[in-house]
C-alpha cells in the first residue's frame, strides 16, 4: 500500500513522468497491433504448382504459404485474369484447389491476398503443347463408310462419313500417301505394307483440319499427298483403309534422298545481375515437323527443360539469387530426317485459289511482323513484274527470274537491324533479303508465300544460318524457292554439277533443315518482363529470351546448329 501510495503520488507531482508512461504505454499497444497486422499480411508464396502444365477442366494445386484459411477477398491470377468464384475448390493457408476454367492462358500464376502478392510461378497450357494427351481408352475401331469424293486436288475439301471418329479430333489424325524415294511410283506392285509405310497427315500449319465429330470429318487434301489411301487414326487403332486419287494435272511432289542429321546447339547465360530473385527463360527452337522431315527425336537435352515441345520450342528456366554468377550452358541434340523435294509442275494446270481454304490465302497474302507486300516500293516493282500475266505460277518464275538479274547477294549477312527493302532500293543484299522480298513481290501479286528459316548444310558439314521461301498453288500446294542459292551463293557445295538457277525454283536439296515456316509469333509469359529478339537468325521467332524485370543485366549466347553426324 505504501508503495503504491508513492507510486500515486509521484504521477500526481511529475507531470513528465505522467507523459513518458502513457508514451510507453501507446507505443506498446502500437507494436502490438503492427505485429498483429505483419502477420496477418504475410506474403503469400507459390512453392508448387501440381499439374504444371494442364488444360481447362483440370483439377489444380497449388502448394505454398500464407494464402489465408479462408479465400474471402483473396484470388489466384493466370495471366492476368482472376479465377471466377465457382473454380475454387478450397482455400486453407498452405494449398489451394480450383477447377481451371476455360479462358485459362499460359503465363505466369500469382496468389493475391489481403493487397499482397505471391512471386509468379509459370503455368503451361496443355492444349498448345504437342505432346499425347492421356484419353479415355476406345474399345472401338475407326470405320469409313463413305467419301465425299474419292478424286480430289490437293488443297480441296474431303468429307470424311462414318462411325467412331470420337466427338473431337484430340490427338487422332487422318493419313493420306505420300510417296517417299518414289517407292511407290517405282514399284513393280502396290502392296498393303507398302502403302502402310508411305503415309502422312493432314496439316494443322495448314488448317487443314475444319469439322470433326464422332460421324463425320472435313479435312482439306494435304500438300505432299498423292494417290493411294486414306484412313482415320486415334492413336490406338486404325481405319480400314479407302482407295483415294489425287488428281495431279498441275503436277506431282515427291520426297526422295533422304539424309539423317544429328543436330546440336547450346545457349550459354552469365555474368547474371539481380536486385532480387529472378527467372530467365530461354525458348530454344527445334525443327518442324513436315512432310519433308516427318520425325523429329531428341536424344540428350541437358539439363532437364521446364517444357520439351512448346510452341517449337525447348522451354529452359533458371531462377537466379542476388550476386548468383555462375555461368548456365543450355545444350539440346536431336536426329532429323531431311527429304530432297523435287517438283513436276504443270503451269496450265494450275487453278486459282478457289477451293484452296481461305484462311491459308489471306494470311500468307498480306503484311505480317516481317512481310511489307503493302508497301508502294514492294507493290510498285511487283505490277512492273508480272504486267498481265495471270497465270500465279509464271508470275512467280517472273519474279523469281527478275532478281536474280536484277540483284547481287553481299559476301556477309547484314546486321540484324538492316531493313530488307534496302535491297529494292540498292540493288544488293543477303539471303535473308532475299526471301523476305521475294515473299513481299509474291504476296502482292497475290500469291500465297512465306519465309522458311533454318540452317544451310555445305558439303563439309558446317552450317550457317539461311532462309529460304515457300509459295502455294491452286491444286498443287507449297512449292520451295530459295532465291539466294539461285542466284549462285557463295558455300561448299555438294554438287558443282547442277543448274541451281533452274533447280531452285520448284526443287529443295536435302542439305536444308527448317525451323520454321513463317514466323513465329511467341506472347511473353507476363507483359512486364524483358524481351530479346534474333531478328536474323536460324529460327524467325518473336522471343527468344524473356527475363522478370529484377533481372538488372545478363549476358547470353547462341550458337547456330551443328552437324555432329550424318547417316
Amino acid at each position: 500500500m505504501e508503495y503504491s501510495g508513492r507510486l500515486s503520488y509521484l504521477f500526481r507531482k511529475y507531470s513528465l513522468l505522467r507523459f513518458v508512461c502513457t508514451g510507453l504505454l501507446i507505443c506498446a499497444v502500437v507494436l502490438i497491433v503492427l505485429l498483429i497486422g505483419l502477420k496477418n499480411r504475410a506474403i503469400p508464396e507459390i512453392e508448387s504448382i501440381v499439374p504444371p502444365v494442364g488444360s481447362p477442366g483440370d483439377i489444380i494445386v497449388i502448394n505454398g504459404k500464407n494464402f489465408g484459411d479462408v479465400r474471402d477477398m483473396s484470388y489466384v491470377e493466370f495471366s492476368g485474369s482472376k479465377v471466377t468464384a465457382s473454380s475454387y475448390i478450397s482455400w486453407e493457408d498452405n494449398v489451394i484447389k480450383l477447377i481451371l476454367p476455360s479462358n485459362v492462358q499460359d503465363g505466369l500464376v500469382v496468389v493475391g491476398v489481403k493487397n499482397q502478392r505471391s512471386k509468379p510461378a509459370l503455368f503451361a497450357n496443355e492444349v498448345d503443347i504437342p505432346v499425347p494427351v492421356v484419353q479415355t481408352v476406345q474399345t472401338t475401331k475407326p470405320v469409313i463408310s463413305s467419301l465425299s469424293s474419292n478424286k480430289l486436288a490437293v488443297g480441296s475439301l474431303l468429307t470424311i462419313y462414318g462411325n467412331n471418329f470420337g466427338s473431337s479430333r484430340g490427338q487422332s489424325k487422318v493419313c493420306f500417301t505420300c510417296d517417299y524415294d518414289r517407292a511407290l511410283s517405282s514399284a513393280a506392285f502396290i502392296t498393303k505394307v507398302l502403302l502402310s509405310a508411305n503415309l502422312m497427315t493432314a496439316s494443322e500449319f495448314d488448317e487443314d483440319y475444319e469439322y470433326w465429330n464422332n460421324n463425320e470429318i472435313r479435312v482439306r487434301v494435304p500438300d505432299g499427298a498423292c494417290s493411294g489411301i486414306v484412313l482415320v487414326d486415334n492413336g490406338r487403332e486404325k481405319s480400314e483403309s479407302v482407295e483415294f486419287t489425287v488428281l495431279d494435272s498441275a503436277g506431282k511432289k515427291v520426297y526422295e534422298a533422304k539424309k539423317i542429321y544429328l543436330v546440336q546447339y547450346s545457349a550459354d547465360v552469365g555474368d547474371v545481375v539481380t536486385t532480387d530473385a529472378s527467372t530467365i527463360t530461354l525458348r530454344c527452337p527445334v525443327p518442324v515437323i513436315i512432310p519433308s522431315q516427318p520425325t523429329l527425336e531428341f536424344t540428350e537435352i541437358t539439363p532437364a527443360p521446364f517444357l520439351q515441345n512448346y510452341q517449337n520450342c525447348i522451354i529452359h528456366q533458371i531462377t537466379k539469387n542476388k550476386n548468383n554468377l555462375p555461368k548456365s550452358v543450355f545444350s539440346q541434340t536431336f536426329v532429323v530426317p531431311v527429304y530432297e523435294i523435287k517438283t513436276e509442275i504443270n503451269a496450265a494446270g494450275v487453278t486459282n485459289y478457289k477451293n484452296v481454304n481461305p484462311l491459308v490465302v489471306e494470311k500468307y497474302t498480306k503484311n505480317d511482323a516481317i512481310i511489307m507486300s503493302d508497301d508502294s516500293a514492294v507493290t510498285e516493282l511487283a505490277e512492273q513484274i508480272v504486267g498481265k500475266e495471270a497465270n500465279y505460277y509464271k508470275k512467280a518464275q517472273l519474279i523469281y527470274s527478275y532478281m536474280i538479274d536484277n540483284y547481287s547477294l553481299t559476301d556477309k549477312p547484314r546486321k540484324n537491324d538492316a531493313d530488307p527493302l534496302d535491297l529494292i532500293k540498292r540493288g544488293s543484299g543477303d539471303a535473308y533479303d532475299y526471301a523476305v522480298i521475294f515473299t513481299a513481290l509474291a504476296r502482292a501479286s497475290g500469291i500465297p508465300a512465306l519465309v522458311d528459316s533454318g540452317i544451310l548444310i555445305g558439303q563439309n558439314l558446317t552450317t550457317q544460318s539461311h532462309w529460304w521461301c515457300e509459295i502455294y498453288l491452286g491444286g498443287f500446294g507449297w512449292v520451295p524457292v530459295d532465291v539466294a542459292l539461285g542466284d549462285d551463293m557463295d558455300y561448299k557445295k555438294w554438287s558443282d554439277n547442277l543448274d541451281v538457277r533452274e533447280f531452285y525454283f520448284g526443287n529443295l536439296d536435302s542439305h536444308h533443315i527448317t525451323f520454321y515456316r513463317g514466323y513465329n509469333d511467341i506472347k511473353p509469359f507476363a507483359q512486364d518482363n524483358k524481351i530479346v529478339k534474333y531478328p536474323r537468325s536460324f529460327a524467325l521467332q518473336s522471343i527468344w529470351e524473356e527475363v522478370s524485370s529484377n533481372t538488372a543485366k545478363y549476358s547470353s549466347y547462341w550458337s547456330v546448329p551443328s552437324i555432329k553426324g550424318v547417316y
